[in-house]
């Protein structure tokens, strides 16, 4: 438990050490342009996020099995990462002409004038669909060092290049997504040195059925990525469609805060996840590093989100603004929202790495009803964020009681 906690303190200080140079290019960006502008640069950020979270089921699959394979070798360590890269590498040459066939739709439904920042989005998209193959090996190996070296890598150089492209050469929308290929493209050579090893080990074939296994195994944790991404993502893109373009660049900056109630805590189940999974292969139960995990994660980010409903206004204006005051009401909502979030989600990872996959119904339960809620309520920003709000409350009392119900029933007498 000692290591478990020391590996959870590195994890954190690294990849927290990026989200921090996420929020400072979010608070250059929110100083250069309008908030119109600053909107529709994270509407398209929000749609990047959405559009990889099918990649997000990467990092999972790839770490879960090399823990089941290093116990044999680590030659089909590399079978399995040879065969993902080359299989993704086409998968991304197909999504990426699917996208930008459907780049007018897009645009349409954003109101934007121009598609070149659409275009370097998709760049950015096809770059980061191999990147997780690389770092969920990595995870797997339980490298968390040069994990969260490479993982913060991303943030650090968005930041610097949003310096240059967004401040010195005044390139506006274009160069804050520009930024984010050029990060994309560190954290790849990055990814490639981590693994140098393992590429030079010589291969030997999976066994049989491996890859069938780990398809079947990807489905639930797909599900999970894609839904968890939506809760987090797809209400900056409704508003920015339901709202004005200013009260769009409001809520923005009102997300982008709230959601270090989610992102403070979440590096934590970078941790989780290989140890829950390595203690599943060894016939362990592994409860102590949920509980472990899910009361961290309870102080990290309902102490973010207590600081927020304490002083919205006051952080809103000293990190963006005094302009952006009126998305103060909006962060204590989201915050709430994200810290509760960020609680379910300890359990849908430890869920995943044990294969226990019940938590799913009522997390689709929950997207389902924030679908509905903002369909049939979006006269405002902050009528959306209470939707985000209601649908998480729910997807956590239900994931919770599904949990507990299994683990915790009563036992008959024979």
């Amino acid at each position: 438990m000692a290591n478990f906690l020391r590996t959870n303190f590195l994890v954190l200080f690294l990849l927290n050490s990026g989200n921090l140079f996420n929020y400072l290019f979010q608070l250059v960006i929110a100083r250069q342009l309008t908030p119109t502008d600053f909107g529709t640069f994270n509407a398209i950020n929000s749609i990047a996020i959405i559009l990889l979270a099918p990649s997000a089921v990467l990092p999972v699959v790839f770490s879960r099995y090399t823990v089941t394979l290093l116990q044999t070798s680590m030659g089909q360590v590399r079978d399995i990462l040879v065969r993902g890269m080359k299989f993704f590498t086409w998968i991304t040459l197909g999504l990426l002409v699917l996208c930008l066939l459907g780049l007018p739709g897009i645009k349409s439904y954003l109101h934007l004038t121009s598609t070149l920042p659409l275009v370097l989005m998709l760049i950015q998209f096809s770059l980061s669909l191999v990147r997780p193959i690389l770092f969920g090996v990595i995870q797997g190996l339980q490298r968390f060092t040069l994990y969260g070296l490479g993982s913060s890598s991303i943030p650090l150089v968005r930041f610097l290049s949003g310096l240059v492209f967004v401040i010195v050469l005044e390139w506006g929308v274009n160069g804050a997504v520009f930024s984010g290929v050029v990060g994309a493209i560190v954290a790849m050579v990055i990814g490639f040195w981590g693994i140098r090893d393992v590429l030079n080990k010589p291969n030997e074939p999976i066994p049989p059925g491996l890859t069938k296994e780990m398809g079947r195994y990807g489905l639930p944790a797909l599900g999970t990525a894609c839904m968890v991404m939506v809760l987090g993502n797809l209400d900056i893109v409704f508003v920015r469609h339901y709202c004005t373009p200013e009260e769009a660049g409001f809520y923005a900056t009102a997300a982008i805060l709230g959601r270090i109630a989610m992102f403070l805590p979440g590096v934590l189940t970078h941790v989780l996840f290989p140890v829950a999974a390595q203690a599943h292969e060894e016939g362990e139960k592994g409860s102590s590093v949920l509980w472990t995990s899910l009361g961290l994660t309870t102080l990290l980010g309902g102490g973010f989100a207590l600081l927020c409903a304490l002083w919205p206004e006051m952080i809103i204006s000293f990190l963006f603004g005094s302009k952006y005051i009126d998305a103060a009401p909006m962060l204590v909502i989201i915050s709430i929202a994200m810290a509760l979030l960020a609680i379910a989600n300890v359990v849908f990872t430890f869920s995943l790495a044990r294969s226990e996959f019940g938590y799913l119904w009522p997390l689709a339960g929950g997207v389902l009803l924030m679908f509905i809620l903002i369909f049939l309520f979006h006269d405002s920003a902050r009528t959306i964020a209470m939707n985000v709000l209601w649908s998480v409350l729910t997807i956590l009392v239900g994931t919770m009681g599904w949990y507990l119900s299994k683990n915790f029933r009563p036992q008959t007498a024979p």
